[in-house]
């Protein structure tokens, strides 16, 4: 019973811990995964729809909201226009592989979002971005896992020194 408890709110805690912030908790799932306290491929699952579902509201939000804000400012609106060039030669290039591109995702996304791209083809572009990103992420979390824990234990090690 207790073993059901912690898979259940494993995989719950990845799907959360991916739609609230994204790379670090999900090697944490994936660290929990390996130790054994739930599936790894459950846990994959979760981070997918954790992901897919933090894209899609930022996606909407940028589609219904996102030219209404940018009409009421004209200098953010022509920064946009300018800085967009690389966005707007190859949108679906860019929607995807934006997951693997690290400080550019939400960008990426908004951008999407005040571009007109259809729903069926963001929903399709970004499912194959965050599968890159899952398989990706995921595999070389489980596989870096011992290494995650070793470092883990060598700062908790010296937690009292750096504490005072």
């Amino acid at each position: 019973m207790l073993e059901s408890l912690y898979e259940g709110c494993g995989i719950l805690a990845t799907y959360l811990g991916t739609l609230i912030e994204g790379e670090i908790l999900f090697l944490t799932s994936i660290l929990s995964a390996k130790l054994g306290l739930f599936n790894y491929y459950w846990a994959m699952v979760a981070a997918f729809f954790g992901a897919y579902t933090q894209a899609w509201i930022k996606f909407l939000i940028a589609k219904k909201h996102g030219n209404k804000l940018l009409d009421k400012k004209p200098k953010l609106k022509a920064k946009l226009d300018k800085s967009s060039v690389w966005f707007d030669k190859r949108p679906f290039f860019f929607l995807s592989i934006y997951k693997l591109m690290y400080g550019m995702t939400t960008v990426i996304v908004l951008m999407a979002g005040l571009r007109h791209i259809s729903y069926l083809r963001f929903g399709i572009h970004t499912a194959i971005a965050i599968g890159i990103w899952v398989v990706v992420i995921g595999g070389f979390g489980y596989f870096c896992a011992e290494v995650m824990m070793e470092n883990i234990n060598m700062i908790s090690d010296y937690k009292w020194y750096i504490i005072g």
